[in-house]
């Protein structure tokens, strides 16, 4: 026994030697780059659309978060266009005053461009994405008035603006006022989403001291036309018989890269969705599953990472949407040297109402 107890020590001390050592030089990578640690407490209130949700979920939000953050301050041209913006990543616990709610937590990846910096002033807007849980979600039986949140698992998305007052050269004070939306995209229904607007207070530790210059870099005037093939499949809930349907859509879009950060086009969208026949105003052909419609898009870029909203109308089979027109929005990241593949996933929705996430798969054919 005591021989076993010797072994048990030699290796424990081995382990923790290498948890030791993995921590240091994590620490020192971490020290010789920009990243920054950061906090904040919140208080928001549930936005209500109608009556109904006024006298089910119009209640306030308290809640904490923690990230972790890298500011760019490199020589490329979007670092310096974007005033070296921020990417990173964020932790959060939100308690909702609402038993029909309950409580949320969050994770999500955020890209912050700044809109203007001095020495000991910033002010950033804020984009994030990611996931979200929910403590109570929708039950026939025991909670029948959450028609808003389906499921445990839902996709966040957060928008806004955050301001940071420097102290010190390490240390900044911040606000931030957020819209929060979260939604299962009708993997599960009834599913209504939720939107909070959230106002916070916070603090931001700097490794290095922080840097506010913006480097001065030669412009990429390149321009360049393309043309982008993708494949988005989903799965869609159906409200009718509540079973779960292949959906996806298959664009065909030019592109015009007429900056650096920005692009504009025009995508031909051929789409499917398994749920249209399910509607009891269906006639039961599989052909009022499909649709095709034509999408105006936008994107901003910051290197492989790019955020691409469109708004399209369908030109065939409209009727058996909701509405003559669609949205999408989504974040997609750009692979290899000469970014010429991208993967991402996009909300498809109808007057911001979600109808499936879409997972993509695209191609840049090339440029001319």
């Amino acid at each position: 026994m005591k021989l076993l107890n010797e072994h048990f020590k030699v290796r424990m001390f081995r382990i923790l030697f290498c948890v030791v050592f993995i921590f240091c030089a994590i620490a020192e990578n971490v020290a010789a780059q920009n990243h920054f640690l950061g906090a904040d407490v919140r208080y928001g209130h549930i936005l209500c659309n109608d009556a109904k949700a006024r006298m089910h979920i119009n209640s306030p939000e308290k809640g904490v978060s923690v990230y972790w953050g890298y500011n760019f301050e490199g020589g490329d041209y979007w670092h310096s266009f974007w005033k070296n913006p921020s990417f990173g990543v964020e932790l959060s616990c939100d308690a909702i005053d609402n038993a029909i709610i309950g409580n949320r937590f969050g994770v999500l990846f955020f890209i912050r461009p700044s809109i203007y910096k001095s020495k000991s002033l910033v002010l950033d807007g804020f984009m994030g994405l990611g996931l979200s849980y929910f403590s109570r979600i929708h039950n026939p039986y025991t909670n029948p008035d959450n028609i808003y949140i389906g499921s445990h698992l839902n996709a966040l998305i957060n928008f806004g603006f955050q301001t940071s007052c420097f102290v010190t050269d390490h240390l900044a004070l911040c606000a931030a006022i957020k819209f929060s939306h979260s939604s299962n995209g009708q993997l599960m229904r009834p599913n209504n989403g939720l939107n909070l607007l959230q106002f916070e207070l916070g603090a931001e530790y700097y490794i290095r001291k922080y840097k506010y210059a913006v480097a001065e870099v030669d412009k990429d005037r390149t321009k360049a036309n393309g043309i982008n093939v993708s494949l988005s499949p989903a799965i869609a809930h159906s409200l009718y018989d509540r079973r779960h349907y292949f959906s996806a859509a298959v664009s065909v879009a030019y592109s015009r890269r007429f900056h650096p950060c920005f692009s504009y086009g025009l995508s031909c969208d051929f789409m499917y969705n398994g749920t249209n026949i399910t509607s009891p105003y269906s006639e039961g052909r599989l052909s009022e599953n499909f649709s095709q419609g034509f999408a105006a898009t936008f994107e901003c870029r910051w290197d492989a990472v790019a955020l691409r909203m469109a708004l399209g109308a369908y030109i065939w089979h409209g009727k058996y949407q909701k509405l003559p027109y669609y949205e999408r929005v989504g974040l997609f990241y750009y692979l290899g040297k000469t970014k010429s593949q991208y993967v991402g996933v996009s909300i498809k929705a109808h007057a911001a109402s979600a109808e499936y996430i879409e997972w993509t798969y695209g191609i840049r054919l090339g440029n001319f």
